[in-house]
């Protein structure tokens, strides 16, 4: 499956020139992800027999003079899994190959807790721990299924079938459908996720949807601005949220093998972030604070949630996992 080019009018241009900055006097998210891989595991015998879910990547938050903050882990599933997505609204069924995330510690959200956390003492907790009830229900951890499609019929079918994939999120009703192609006139590998609505029992793809996400293969240029996320062979995904209404496209995170940077630098990105967010249609209630757009706060934590889940998605397809 290809996916079209899209041209509108981009302002991550102008983002580029802004990355020799430690970070832009008006940003308004800000936050650097390093990538940890766990040890390979004993062998293919023991994992035909697993028992247990198998972690296959850790995500961390980096934050100045603290410890790395594990937040976001993606497991493959043990033998029986059946009931891992019994709290979705999707209800999605989970086979051999897919996998799923949940969260470990909190996000460190706003700028104010990130200026307490600088203050903080080296090694000291981490101070957001507004998400403590999850320990209580172990099974409010899992946020995201992540699921190939399904194909028969051949190999060829089968190939397909692993460019493409649905996204379930435990707190919306509606899901991403994942596909691979290629996009600009260079023809650079792209993975794009659109809103897929369920009505009824039955799925339909948004295709001409608002809003869509794109992750896009880019060549490296150098350092980033907070020197986090670093690649050493070359590998580099830009996300943009696109905007079919405003023709226009912004730059929201980069990733490598090491890791992931979301930069959220203009208020309008934020409010298609947030517009994006209702049309997932999530179920705790809208889209964050819209009294104060300078005022993130949970927009921010699910912005962080899809970035790293999304690309989680990616790193799969890209042969990143154990």
């Amino acid at each position: 499956m290809h996916t079209a080019s899209v041209n509108y009018d981009s302002d991550t241009a102008s983002e580029d020139r802004s990355t020799t900055q430690l970070e832009p006097p008006k940003v308004k998210i800000h936050a650097n992800f390093q990538i940890a891989r766990p040890p390979p595991g004993p062998g293919p015998k023991s994992s035909a027999l697993r028992l247990s879910p198998k972690l296959v990547l850790q995500i961390q938050q980096l934050i100045p003079r603290h410890r790395p903050i594990p937040v976001l882990e993606i497991w493959q599933p043990p033998l029986r899994k059946s009931n891992l997505t019994r709290d979705f609204a999707q209800r999605p069924k989970m086979r051999s190959g897919d996998i799923y995330a949940t969260l470990d510690e909190p996000y460190i959200c706003s700028r104010v807790a990130l200026a307490q956390q600088e203050r903080s003492p080296r090694g000291s907790p981490p101070l957001n721990h507004a998400d403590e009830e999850r320990s209580a229900n172990p099974k409010r951890d899992i946020v995201a299924a992540l699921c190939q499609d399904s194909a028969s019929g051949g190999k060829e079918k089968e190939k397909d079938a692993a460019k493409t994939g649905r996204i379930h999120f435990r707190e919306t009703q509606c899901s991403w459908q994942a596909s691979v192609g290629i996009t600009g006139p260079d023809k650079r590998p792209c993975y794009r996720f659109t809103i897929l609505e369920e009505t009824r029992g039955q799925s339909s793809v948004a295709a001409s949807g608002p809003i869509f996400l794109q992750w896009e293969k880019r060549d490296v240029a150098g350092k980033n601005g907070m020197g986090a996320v670093q690649s050493t062979d070359g590998e580099q995904f830009v996300l943009l949220v696109i905007d079919r209404a405003a023709q226009r496209k912004s730059r929201v995170a980069t990733m490598t093998p090491a890791g992931l940077e979301i930069t959220v630098r203009k208020t309008s990105t934020l409010e298609c972030l947030r517009s994006c967010w209702d049309l997932l249609q999530p179920i705790s209630g809208p889209a964050g604070r819209r009294d104060d757009p300078d005022a993130p706060s949970d927009l921010e934590r699910w912005l962080y949630t899809q970035v790293l889940t999304l690309g989680g998605w990616v790193a799969q397809q890209e042969g990143w996992l154990h």
